[in-house]
């Protein structure tokens, strides 16, 4: 198993990733109020397919995770443009796939954010939004939840992992980024 996570996290590394290690499921942190910071807080609810009302609630999520026992954190530092995003979304796609062809046939991808894999997604013109509503993204292959719409608190899922994670305080600033691998 050691060669398939050293493969993993030299791959992230090697495409872009500041550092990425190996964490027991429990280091993930999970919690209600976080989806609530989507919905509340975040221009994107609704109008993407990978963020709330389209994703799992945390109740879903807390059961997903009880059906893993590893997952590879990957740290994305100093990102300038949000627009990098795409190539982060699409390197945590790859990893997915890498671990599920070498035998984590249960990998499964969480990213940082809103999704930016199209320039405009067809979920902001959805009315009454369902989970049935998945079915129009344009990327539903790769395209992968946020983990703050899903109700992983990255904060302390990063604190619980070793990391540091401080708040930006200006949308213009440059910021560390974190996406999950879910293992095994």
């Amino acid at each position: 198993m050691k060669e398939i996570y050293d493969k993993l996290i030299q791959m992230a590394i090697s495409k872009g990733a500041a550092s990425a290690k190996i964490i027991p499921i429990e280091a993930i942190s999970v919690n209600d109020w976080v989806r609530q910071k989507c919905e509340f807080g975040c221009t994107q609810y609704g109008k993407k397919y990978t963020c709330p009302p389209y994703v799992q609630p945390p109740k879903q999520t807390r059961k997903i995770l009880k059906e893993y026992n590893k997952a590879l954190i990957i740290k994305f530092g100093e990102i300038k443009d949000r627009m990098e995003w795409r190539g982060i979304q699409k390197l945590m796609a790859e990893l997915e796939r890498e671990a599920f062809l070498s035998g984590l046939y249960k990998a499964f991808a969480y990213g940082a954010g809103t999704c930016k894999l199209c320039d405009n997604c067809s979920a902001d013109q959805v009315q009454s939004p369902t989970q049935f509503d998945k079915r129009g993204c344009a990327n539903r292959r790769i395209a992968r939840p946020s983990m703050e719409g899903v109700g992983i608190d990255v904060y302390q899922t990063a604190k619980n992992s070793g990391y540091d994670l401080k708040v930006v305080p200006k949308e213009d600033m440059c910021f560390t980024s974190y996406c999950l691998l879910l293992l095994e």
